[in-house]
């Protein structure tokens, strides 16, 4: 009866090792842009960084009513930039992360008027 439980617990354990491995550095986080990757992409302004590395976040959502704005607002070291234009102004060499707020949360961190989201940009 010892045996298999040994078994057991000896397979849960690699199972949990391989699991924990495959997070290790590797994992991309969605929302985040690190100055690593940043760096592997070469230089460029952050539009076209995020473009390669992640387009989804430009993506036009569309007019959600006639008043309100359906862009992306951009954000430098937590100042307003303005909207999705705005990126091409910023040199990627300044820019230490890039981090993406879906509406809920930009609408937490900046206040209301983030129906599209909101980019952070971190510089050095």
């Amino acid at each position: 009866m010892r045996k298999p439980a040994l078994l057991l617990m000896a397979a849960l354990a690699l199972s949990a090792c391989a699991a924990g491995s495959s997070s290790s550095g590797s994992s991309l986080n969605s929302d985040l842009i690190t100055r690593a990757e940043i760096d592997e992409a070469g230089p460029s302004n952050a539009y076209d960084l995020i473009q390669k590395l992640r387009p989804i976040w430009l993506r036009w959502r569309g007019s959600t009513s006639f008043t309100q704005e359906t862009d992306v607002k951009v954000y430098l070291d937590g100042t307003g930039m303005g909207e999705r234009e705005a990126l091409r102004r910023i040199d990627s060499f300044n820019i230490e992360s890039i981090q993406y707020f879906d509406a809920r949360r930009a609408t937490n961190r900046f206040g209301a008027g983030h129906v599209n989201g909101a980019i952070l940009i971190v510089t050095r």
